[in-house]
């Protein structure tokens, strides 16, 4: 770690160029400038080049000293280690780099138009419009976060976090769980327990092992874990810590949100996906599958802007909620949590960076199953349309694809139609 007074017009570094050190402003002033994303600002404080914490990954901005700036340079080894200890510069980064992904998005999609819509249609929000063509579309029941059994489940939780154990066993027993799939059930039946076992203790060992011969895939659960670390009095890391504050479990084929609601939450995804799409006219337009570790909704979050796209679950759902207001908390609670957080947005730049660059079919194709891994795109049960939508083919007629991946031995086509990937 060093300290250095430059000069006005050094450049420190080139958008492009691999990030060797952090780079902290204590005085001064300096330009950031970013063609990929169409990003530029002046700044007389914060902290540069956390490219350098998510390996092999290149800077996305030019940042050139504008006034006489006493700089210090960390080094790579030492990033991490001061990013972990200096809670604040995370909160930092994260807005930074969600103002990155911002002016990206609306680089690339800023000229998009919708098709012409349905004249039928024409009087409805755009979220009336998921609603109803999410409905013809998936022909299937979808449940929403805010109805009334999540809600109450929600209620319950942040009873139990108060101290307020019999009030929250009395809204969990309220909760009508067998209505949705069987991991939602085991979420309620482990906080009833929890909440049972705090009352009458004698109670601990006939309840956990009815949860454990209930539900095989009990200890997949974080809210088991924490019924474990409660009954065994062993103390919460801070993962579970993190988990108990802010953690939920959502069934499969649930909507946590729809395009054109006011956002004011968002949620990093502990296991499990989420599909983002865009729905008209009797289609679905598969924009992304969001799994593990990755961030949804945080645009409209942060920006007090409409929801971009309507997000629902395929499959169940562990996820942490970040609310507008609670951000910092979170990060300051639990420094690890933020610098997930922060690195998935730097990963999530540099795909587009990757997506964007000249590339040919083939490296686009195998990049793609690549990043979304062959497990997610075969549990996702995805036909050839929505793989074209998926991946950005927009190249290829539907049968020279599947022509393609049949004769590449890369995927086989299931009896549903959907594809299976080898």
């Amino acid at each position: 770690m060093k300290e250095i007074l430059y000069a006005p017009d050094i450049i420190l570094i080139n958008e492009g160029e691999i990030v060797n050190e952090l780079i902290l402003l204590k005085e001064g002033k300096l330009e950031t400038f970013s063609t990929f994303c169409n990003y530029s600002s002046i700044e007389n404080n914060g902290i540069f080049g956390a490219e350098i914490i998510v390996p092999g990954t290149k800077s996305f901005e030019s940042i050139r000293v504008i006034e006489n700036s006493r700089i210090v340079l960390i080094e790579k080894e030492l990033s991490e280690k001061f990013l972990l200890s200096n809670s604040n510069l995370i909160i930092h980064l994260i807005k930074k780099y969600i103002l990155k992904i911002i002016a990206l998005n609306n680089k690339i999609y800023g000229a998009f138009k919708s098709n012409k819509e349905n004249i039928v249609d024409k009087n409805l929000t755009k979220s009336e419009l998921s609603k109803k063509y999410l409905k013809i579309t998936r022909r299937k029941i979808f449940h929403h976060i805010n109805d009334e059994q999540f809600q109450i489940y929600i209620k319950a939780r942040k009873l139990f976090n108060s101290g307020k154990i019999k009030e929250s066993l009395n809204e969990f027993k309220k909760v009508q769980y067998r209505r949705f799939d069987i991991y939602f059930q085991a979420e309620i039946e482990i906080w009833k327990y929890l909440c049972m076992i705090l009352i009458s203790p004698d109670k601990k060992y006939y309840l956990e092992k009815t949860l454990k011969e209930k539900y095989p895939f009990i200890r997949e659960l974080f809210s088991f874990m924490v019924f474990e670390s409660v009954v065994t009095n062993s103390p919460l890391t801070k993962p579970l810590i993190t988990y108990l504050k802010s953690g939920y479990l959502i069934p499969s084929n649930t909507v946590l949100f729809y395009e054109g609601e006011e956002g004011d939450w968002a949620f990093m995804i502990l296991t499990g996906n989420v599909r983002i799409s865009k729905f008209n006219n009797n289609s679905e337009k598969l924009l992304a599958i969001l799994s593990n570790e990755e961030v949804v909704g945080e645009i409209a979050c942060f920006k007090d802007i409409q929801r971009t796209a309507t997000v629902f679950t395929s499959t169940p759902l562990q996820l942490i909620i970040i609310e507008k207001n609670n951000l910092d908390e979170l990060v300051l609670s639990n420094p690890g949590f933020g610098l997930k957080l922060l690195k998935n947005l730097i990963k999530r730049l540099d795909f587009e960076r990757y997506f964007l660059s000249p590339l040919s079919f083939e490296e686009k194709l195998n990049f793609m199953i690549k990043k979304y891994g062959k497990n997610t795109l075969n549990k996702s049960q995805l036909k050839i349309e929505e793989i074209k939508e998926l991946f950005r083919i927009s190249d290829k007629k539907d049968n020279e694809l599947i022509e393609y991946l049949f004769k590449s031995n890369i995927a086989t086509l299931r009896a549903d139609g959907t594809l299976k990937f080898l």
